[in-house]
């Protein structure tokens, strides 16, 4: 027998998902006894079940050093899976939860708060049709976190910006629509602005800018345009990402100006407190899609919402023009 058929005997007929736990618990105390308290066992219980865990997977997961317990190579290696088997036990059990509630299942999706209103509508008329009905959470956040989220196996899908990082082959990314931006202005200085052929990146220097977070396209976008002009990027009144708090703050800056996705800006300005410049901004934004891991159990329930999304696009419903 090779040492891999070995290692693939021991993982299958003796890891268990208690090894994940107390492995996560000397990680996060880095130290044998503060572990042992934790999962109130005795500290000899604790050394006997890292060695036969260490004996598992042929190689030592912790060495001790000044600082306490480090993770060797193989140690940070087996946590990460460690982390992704606890996480996914988790949200069976909830899942099953709801299953004896009478539902189908649950599902976790994030997304990213610049979405316009006739996809949210979409997803949720198709996610709250379905029978049995699927326990839903959602989460808005931006779309690096709710990356993260998903790789951490917090979510099980997002709507999010197309994500071209170096790791993005563990996602699947189904394109759900395009988003053109547009200056947002305080309708007090929206006036004058809106008589100019084009913005003058000078004076928008000078106003009370609303920033989205810096791990945003849109900021990065905000960025460009003031060192494309040669000046420096103002710092922010606000920084927000909450369509209703940037909307409330416009009304209380009578010089505010923000950057906004053309659809979200319309409901922003349709309260009467600031007015879309008509000129689209000249950078591209990375398109919007449905993205959610290669080996996700929840790949049905996602491919079936892309493909309603879709359908309603296809059929109108005010769809057509961001899709």
């Amino acid at each position: 027998m090779t040492p891999a058929d070995d290692l693939a005997l021991r993982l299958e007929n003796r890891l268990k998902m208690r090894h994940y736990v107390l492995l996560m618990a000397i990680d996060r105390h880095r130290s044998i006894t503060r572990a042992a308290e934790s999962l109130r066992v005795s500290q000899p219980t604790v050394t006997r079940a890292l060695s036969d865990i260490e004996d598992i997977f042929m190689a030592p997961l912790f060495v001790r050093t000044r600082r306490g317990l480090e993770p060797t190579a193989a140690g940070d290696v087996v946590l990460a899976r460690a982390r992704f088997a606890v996480a996914d036990n988790a949200a069976l059990q909830k899942e099953l939860e709801g299953v004896r509630a009478g539902r189908q299942g649950r599902l976790r999706i994030g997304m990213i708060p610049y979405i316009p209103t006739p996809v949210l509508d979409a997803a949720w008329q198709h996610l709250l049709a379905l029978r049995p009905r699927v326990s839903l959470l959602a989460h808005e956040d931006t779309t690096l976190n709710l990356i993260a989220a998903m790789r951490d196996r917090v979510l099980d899908c997002a709507i999010c910006r197309f994500s071209q990082d170096s790791a993005a082959d563990d996602l699947v990314q189904e394109l759900l629509y395009q988003q053109q931006v547009h200056l947002v202005v305080a309708r007090p200085s929206g006036a004058r602005l809106l008589r100019a052929a084009a913005p003058d990146v000078g004076e928008l220097s000078e106003m009370d800018w609303i920033f989205p977070p810096s791990n945003t396209p849109i900021r990065h976008m905000i960025d460009a345009m003031f060192a494309g002009a040669g000046q420096r990027v103002p710092v922010p009144v606000l920084e927000a990402y909450a369509v209703r708090t940037v909307s409330s703050a416009l009304q209380h800056l009578p010089r505010g100006v923000t950057v906004l996705p053309r659809d979200v800006a319309d409901l922003v300005a349709a309260g009467g407190t600031a007015v879309v410049l008509p000129q689209p901004l000249p950078w591209p934004m990375p398109p919007v899609s449905l993205a959610w891991l290669r080996d996700s159990p929840k790949t049905a329930v996602a491919t079936a919402l892309v493909a309603a999304v879709r359908r309603r696009a296809d059929g109108g419903d005010g769809l057509a023009d961001v899709l």
